[in-house]
């Protein structure tokens, strides 16, 4: 019998640990239900903040790039490329032209005296053929060339 006064005797200990537990718990549980758990938010509140401006910054940065290039690109010209090669190529005419041009007007004075060479040499030969032709005017030409006595 002593064994079981024994084991009575650490079932009602541990009964009155298990009551005693349960009493702390339902007193915890008070306090738990009255008491007003509050978010402390301000913390991520900055953080989203100051993400919230550094995108409003970016988006602005954007903003100006994106208005920067349209800028840019409506102020380019765009041609097709045969527009281009046709400008070059009439550019290319125009600078030969003009080259030509230059080197004909350079070749002028030659030319006139070419031409002045060519008009005195047939100048002569139809004189020399026509004093030949006619010995008579030949000698009128050769007395006023030489004038025998002045008067």
């Amino acid at each position: 019998m002593a064994k079981l006064d024994e084991i009575a005797e650490l079932l009602t200990e541990e009964i009155k640990g298990f009551e005693n537990s349960v009493n702390r718990m339902e007193k915890l549980k008070a306090f738990l239900m009255t008491y007003k758990v509050q978010a402390d938010t301000s913390h991520i509140d900055f953080i989203l903040k100051e993400y919230n401006d550094y995108q409003k910054k970016a988006v602005e940065d954007q903003h100006k790039l994106m208005a920067n290039v349209v800028y840019h690109i409506k102020k380019s010209i765009t041609f097709p490329k045969w527009a281009i090669k046709l400008f070059w190529g009439l550019l290319v005419c125009i600078i030969l032209v003009l080259g030509f041009s230059v080197y004909q007007v350079s070749q002028i004075s030659v030319v006139k005296q070419e031409a002045f060479e060519q008009g005195e040499e047939k100048a002569v030969a139809h004189f020399r053929v026509f004093f030949e032709a006619s010995p008579e005017a030949s000698e009128l030409y050769q007395e006023w060339r030489e004038p025998k006595s002045k008067k």
